[in-house]
């Protein structure tokens, strides 16, 4: 099955790079303009082009630091969703943000690597128009996984033509791009693949990867347009593993480096294959209907040991310092349809309308999930924790109303319900010797999230608005915690928003401030013994996001965002709570862009841009008493155009710090020599890329 799914997803994608590749007799441009009301929330907002190339941004999933109160962990490897920081979450591999290319959701609802674990990186950057970020759950639009938001990548090219683009930096980076975007087709019609390899900026961190993204609008006249899209994704990379904080600073391994022995054949492999059809049709009035059909097949295996060597077999606990490679593998197959149908704005009196719109939203998917220990040597397995079939299926409704009230005051929201239901096979139940392992082969579950979402803005005067958001929403539990007969198989999440947004000198600067507190039913930590995330009970956040944005020239762009947050959550034992760990209290970027050009008459001659981006994020505790080191990062980008060629420069962490990727505290066993070393507490480090500098030269046809 799966030989056959990347074969029809290749195949689709030389589809539509023909599709492209013709002219079409009667282009079709698309015009949509933004509803009165159609904004949920402070930040909810589009990050156009220009906001996403202010400063140096690696991979995709980063686009989302350009937004107030994001930030996006930046990796040096292939293959494994991003980190990301919002409103005091720590989402690993993107797990509780939706996240979406177009209307097709990429969240893996059940996933072995942590709840809607979503990887954005299959998506080539070049072809990424517009982001669109909801932060909070105030959308009924918004479905599995948006606990704390969502984001939408919308695909495009304005710049038609071709284009040939090489890259070759630190640690013997390369990458090479090439883009088709004929002229007289639509901005989303284009053809791109991208190659990218490098050796690391240390010890086992070589890295390769392909991806393919085409897409093609065909117009169908009165009948609307019906736009396809084809991906396909495979990367392979080396892992390092964590290193002790207490070795690196006695001297006794480097920053960058990895421990041998049980540190060996820590690695990463996945696959990716995305269809779409998007069919559009608009109305005379102003209505709109859209039917959204997609499929997606992807399989990721990853091998990471965290502790060294304290694990003991669950199937036998005679067995046991064997290693604590864990090997997590999931492999899935979806289908799935998003609709909706927008109706023309509703006279209700003089100075009030109604938008109406009900949605559909449909999702069944099919897979495996293994999590098993391996003896580091040779990758053979001594222990198995996880093995089995899985089978979801999400039906969501929602209604949307968008009220406008008066001329200063609107109403938007609705409801939203998800029909989930799930089936377990698990092909470890009833092995394990342990009296706690009451897990029955074959569970289903099913029951109903119901999520209501509201927004409420006032306008007294022209640029300056009021709101105010409370919003409900779900991300689906793991297997482990699936169980015969549950009726509530998602953890829920409840988050209020209070705010203001100023906007003044048309556009030229704008400016957001929110207060919010978030209330999450089963919180999400990570544990080394587990080899990945737990799932605890409820969390409360609460903190404030502020941003503005400075537009006062065409050559001159500037952007600043603070967050402020805190965190805590109670744990499975009784009367105690603690800290949410690896949660910045207090997050800072801002972002600076100036560009100009030469011309003669309409002509462009010349041109250049230059761009900084600096994030700090405080030291995030670890625990109740142990806190992080803090970050600082710096990057600047520079590149002159004369003409069909750009010649650009890119550096990574001017400042030479030596920031942690991730920290986390946990017992350890991690030794220089073989044999098994006293077990103790420490923090453990992953370190982020240290200063890197990439050259690029680009030609345009």
């Amino acid at each position: 099955m799966n030989g056959h799914a990347l074969r029809l997803g290749f195949a689709w994608c030389l589809w539509c790079v023909r599709a492209a590749a013709e002219p079409s007799p009667s282009p079709s441009v698309e015009v949509r303009g933004e509803r009165p009301g159609e904004r949920r929330g402070v930040f909810d907002l589009e990050l156009d082009r220009e906001l996403l190339q202010l400063s140096p941004r690696f991979q995709t999933s980063e686009l989302l630091s350009a937004a107030p109160g994001f930030f996006v962990d930046h990796e040096d490897g292939e293959g494994l969703g991003n980190d990301v920081y919002l409103r005091g979450f720590d989402l690993s591999h993107g797990s509780g943000i939706e996240m979406r290319v177009g209307l097709v959701p990429i969240n893996s609802p059940v996933h072995v690597r942590g709840q809607g674990y979503a990887d954005v990186n299959f998506v080539i950057p070049e072809v990424v128009s517009s982001v669109r970020v909801s932060e909070g759950s105030y959308d009924p639009r918004q479905g599995d996984a948006a606990i704390v938001g969502s984001a939408r990548f919308e695909l495009g090219v304005a710049e038609r033509g071709a284009l040939a683009k090489f890259s070759y930096g630190s640690f013997n980076q390369q990458r090479l791009v090439g883009l088709v975007a004929p002229e007289g087709l639509d901005e989303k019609s284009f053809a791109a693949v991208a190659l990218r390899r490098t050796d690391g900026f240390g010890e086992r961190r070589e890295a390769r990867s392909g991806t393919v993204n085409a897409q093609s609008v065909l117009d169908l006249g009165s009948a609307g347009t019906l736009t396809l899209l084809g991906m396909a994704y495979g990367a392979r990379a080396s892992l390092p593993g964590v290193v002790r904080e207490d070795d690196v600073d006695a001297g006794r391994i480097g920053f960058y480096d990895s421990y041998p022995f049980y540190a060996e054949n820590q690695s990463l492999r996945t696959g990716r294959v995305l269809l779409s059809a998007e069919f559009r049709h608009q109305g005379p009035r102003g209505s709109e209907l859209v039917l959204a059909p997609f499929f997606q097949w992807s399989d990721l295996r990853a091998r990471e040991n965290y502790a060294g060597v304290l694990e003991v077999s669950e199937l036998d606990p005679s067995v046991f310092a064997q290693g604590d490679l864990f090997e997590t593998r999931n492999i899935e197959s979806a289908l799935g349809l998003t609709a909706y149908y927008a109706s023309e704005p509703l006279r209700v009196g003089e100075q009030s309308a109604i938008r109406v719109e009900p949605g559909l939203y449909l999702r069944a998917g099919e897979g495996e999930q293994t999590k098993s220990l391996l003896r580091p040597e040779d990758a053979s397995p001594w222990d198995r924790r996880l093995d089995a079939d899985v089978s979801t299926l999400d039906v969501g409704a929602y209604l949307d109303l968008i009220w406008i009230l008066s001329p200063k005051w609107t109403l938007s929201g609705g409801a939203r319900a998800d029909l989930l239901l799930a089936g377990v096979s698990d092909h470890l139940a009833g092995l394990r010797p342990n009296s706690r392992d009451t897990a029955q082969p074959e569970r289903n579950v099913g029951g109903v999230a119901v999520s209501p979402r509201a927004t409420l803005a006032y306008e007294p005067s022209e640029g300056f608005t009021l709101q105010g958001s409370y919003g409900e929403g779900f991300r689906s539990l793991p297997v482990p915690y699936l169980r015969d007969g549950m009726s509530h198989p998602y953890s829920k999440v409840r988050s209020a928003e209070l705010g203001i947004t100023t906007e003044a000198a048309e556009g030229r600067f704008e400016s957001r401030l929110a207060l919010f507190n978030t209330w999450v039913e089963n919180e999400m930590v990570f544990v080394a013994e587990e080899g990945g995330l737990d799932t605890q009970h409820r969390s409360v956040r609460r903190g404030l996001v502020g941003s503005f944005v400075l537009r006062p020239s065409k050559w001159l762009l500037a952007s600043t965002a603070l967050s402020v947050t805190d965190a805590v959550y109670r744990t499975r034992v009784a009367g105690i709570s603690h800290r949410v760990p690896n949660v910045p209290p207090l997050l800072l970027r801002a972002d600076l862009g100036v560009r100009g050009q030469a011309t003669r008459g309409r002509v462009v001659l010349f041109g250049w841009r230059f761009g900084l981006g600096y994030t700090f994020l405080s030291g995030q505790h670890l625990s109740d008493l142990v806190v992080g080191p803090a970050t600082h990062a710096l990057n600047a980008s520079f590149a002159v155009r004369p003409g069909p060629f750009e010649l650009g420069l890119d550096v990574y962490d001017l400042l030479g710090r030596k920031n942690a990727d991730r920290a986390d505290y946990y017992v350890s066993n991690w030794s220089l020599e073989p044999g098994q070393q006293a077990a103790s507490l420490a923090s453990h480090l992953t370190a982020a890329p240290p200063r890197t500098v990439i050259a690029s030269a680009t030609a345009y046809f």
